[in-house]
């Protein structure tokens, strides 16, 4: 039986972001993201809402605007914003995501996403802290 999405698991994820809703950027190659879902000290934000119960291979679009992008993504805003960088627009995200993984996350992991989670907690978008959001 296929994994799904659920709290502590470790999800991987093919993003790509569009160039207009519904057409992928074929400019610039997908990139992934991996992260422990549910690690966050405030609970889930919207976007692991999203992906609650979701299976590898599950497909999905997101359309969010930049000025809601930080509310929406979390804790997670920050490590997207470094691996996306220039290719978030100003106005809207729009990203097509592909569920690659979900997998059993280690103790150590664990304790480093939560970690991190914590770090970037309270960061805007001139925190100093040199993650470029």
């Amino acid at each position: 039986m296929e994994a799904t999405v659920q709290l502590l698991k470790k999800v991987t994820l093919s993003l790509s972001t569009a160039i207009e809703p519904g057409k992928c950027d074929t400019s610039g190659s997908p990139v992934s993201l991996a992260f422990i879902y549910g690690v966050a000290s405030d609970g889930l934000c919207p976007f692991e809402i999203a992906l609650h119960d979701k299976h590898e291979g599950e497909k999905l679009t997101v359309s969010v605007k930049a000025a809601d992008a930080h509310a929406y993504f979390g804790h997670l805003f920050h490590p997207l914003c470094q691996i996306l960088g220039g290719r978030l627009r100003d106005d809207t995200i729009e990203l097509e995501i592909e569920i690659t993984g979900v997998t059993d996350a280690d103790n150590r992991e664990v304790v480093q996403a939560v970690a991190r989670a914590l770090a970037h907690g309270g960061c805007g978008t001139s925190c100093g802290c040199g993650c470029g959001c």
